[in-house]
């Protein structure tokens, strides 16, 4: 019989729900274990982009993050329970005032297509992100939408500084981010206002590089020989879009997938009793019930609903325990999160404060993916109780791709 391994990631939840996923992991043999050729990881959701200062999803910096890099890369120290941000392109910084940070970058890395990285690669990728990118421009702009960097000056090839208007003390964290990550300058002014619609511009410098990719199917990636961190053990993967998790369980039992992603909380046991052994970390996938504050812009309202929902019973009901309530819209692994105030659960409050309000006369609409039946049964348990309170709900269900762009690109939704 197949040794068989079952890594559990466990998402952090959440402001009003939460959702955790799981990674199943099945080695062939104990032998063979680090000298797979080729790994095959069945995914629920497809790619929404091949552009990574348009990724949004999970999936996309699943993917994508095999195949670009950002300056920083971000770890998790579980002794200390705390993010922590590793020089990863950069070979050293320093922080010359509250307005100037000096960059040095490491030598011979090399971009898919065979030309070393530069600091003039740096610096456009960098306003590209800051100019494009959804994620990119929350992560580089003020809260009034202004760019925090005023310039980014080149020195010479390896040398780099950036100069910020204002000081931001979380610029380091801020560029590890995936969505600011380096392509070639050419790459980036090319397409300075527009996505890369070609698999042949998709060039980054990680460890793998998309071949071929059929929407709603397949997505291959190859190894990077030369990959400056050192050749990669497996030569390629396939990432197999299936949606139904029920066949994607069956995707890797039957061996057709090493791994499967997204298994709902209840299928793990009897995994576990198929000879699968779990492994659960800490992850920071945070998952809410956003409030449109243009269609609820009463704060009573607002915080009413937070109160309303009882976020540690969904927590150890509908995910089993393989999560944590979030105290806030960032995940508590952040500096200074945990430390934050949590809406205990109180639907004497809600009414209360429903009640200062004035009420709410209208129905509101509660948009969730299909994705994962998950979704659509933590969907409805916020229906439930937001109707104990007296606040009318309708779900509708949307397809994963259809539901991103009208909540991220169009903004349309109530909750």
């Amino acid at each position: 019989m197949d040794n068989k391994i079952a890594f559990g990631i466990i998402f952090v939840v959440l402001v009003i729900s939460g959702f955790s996923t799981y990674v199943l992991y099945k080695l062939r043999t104990e032998a063979n274990r680090y000298t797979i050729n080729e790994l095959k990881i069945a995914i629920s959701t497809d790619i929404t982009t091949i552009d990574i200062n348009y990724a949004t999803g999970v999936s996309d910096f699943e993917v994508l993050g095999k195949v670009y890099e950002s300056l920083f890369r971000i770890d998790y120290n579980s002794t200390s329970k705390k993010l922590i941000y590793i020089p990863w392109l950069v070979k050293s910084y320093i922080q010359v005032n509250d307005t100037y940070w000096l960059f040095t970058l490491k030598n011979n890395i090399k971009f898919h297509n065979n030309e070393e990285l530069t600091a003039w690669d740096v610096k456009a990728s960098i306003e590209r992100a800051m100019s494009i990118s959804p994620i990119g421009k929350m992560l580089l702009r003020d809260a009034y939408g202004n760019p925090i960097i005023e310039n980014i000056v080149v020195y010479n090839a390896t040398v780099f500084a950036v100069k910020l208007k204002t000081p931001f003390t979380p610029l380091i964290e801020h560029l590890a981010h995936l969505a600011i990550a380096i392509m070639p300058r050419d790459i980036a002014e090319k397409y300075q206002d527009r996505k890369i619609e070609s698999l042949l511009d998709v060039v980054g410098t990680g460890p793998y590089r998309i071949t071929e990719y059929v929407r709603g199917q397949y997505i291959k990636l190859q190894r990077f020989d030369q990959y400056w961190n050192g050749k990669r053990p497996i030569e390629s993967i396939e990432y197999m879009i299936i949606p139904d998790h029920n066949t994607r369980i069956a995707a890797l039992e039957t061996g057709q997938a090493d791994i499967a992603v997204g298994i709902p909380p209840d299928m793990v046991s009897r995994l576990a009793s198929k000879g699968f052994k779990i492994y659960n970390e800490t992850g920071v996938r945070l998952v809410i019930a956003a409030i449109n504050t243009e269609r609820i812009p009463n704060i009573k309202i607002r915080q009413a609903m937070n109160y309303a929902i009882n976020k540690k019973a969904i927590v150890d009901r509908v995910l089993n325990g393989y999560a944590i309530v979030a105290n806030s819209i960032a995940s508590p692994i952040f500096p200074g999160v945990a430390s934050l105030e949590e809406y205990i659960y109180s639907p004497e409050k809600a009414e209360r404060l429903i009640e200062e309000a004035g009420g709410l006369n209208k129905t509101l609409t509660l948009l969730t993916s299909t994705r994962s039946p998950k979704d659509i049964e933590v969907a409805q348990i916020i229906q439930s109780y937001l109707s104990e309170v007296g606040i009318k709900i309708e779900i509708q269900t949307m397809e994963h791709t259809a539901f991103l762009k009208k909540v991220f690109t169009d903004h349309d939704f109530d909750l």
